[in-house]
């Protein structure tokens, strides 16, 4: 399975047809959970860290990642002869930044239930955005 969304039918050189990305299909596209997996791996390591400040480091390290889960998201959606998936690349990244929050502090001091809620909004409604870029 393809990470980048389909969105238009087209033929593939054998002749099968592409099957186009669900509601569903899209919701786990946008979601970059190798990053996501990356960051909780980080942020444990941090936390049980003694002597670091870890505040510091971990904004470090949600910057690179959220640098990464764009350039990421690029890599494993680039086809031949296709625009960028500039919106999966959009989406994904800030699914990136949702899902930090929602994790807890640090680096981002949100109550727990704000960030929940702000999961389950952005989750539910990452789903209905289809890119046009196909």
């Amino acid at each position: 399975m393809s990470r980048r969304i389909v969105t238009t039918q087209t033929q593939a050189t054998t002749g099968a047809a592409q099957p186009l990305d669900s509601y569903f299909d899209r919701v786990i596209k946008y979601i970059p959970a190798d990053v996501v997996a990356a960051w909780v791996t980080v942020r444990g390591l941090v936390i049980g860290a003694a002597g670091v400040p870890k505040q510091t480091v971990l904004w470090i390290a949600f910057a690179f990642l959220l640098a990464f889960t764009a350039y990421w998201t690029y890599r494993n959606t680039k086809v031949p002869d296709k625009p960028p998936a500039t919106t999966q690349i959009i989406v994904a990244t800030a699914a990136f930044a949702v899902w930090v929050i929602a994790l807890g502090n640090p680096p981002v001091n949100w109550n727990a239930l704000y960030g929940s809620l702000l999961l389950i909004a952005f989750t539910l409604a990452s789903g209905v955005i289809v890119p046009k870029e196909g």
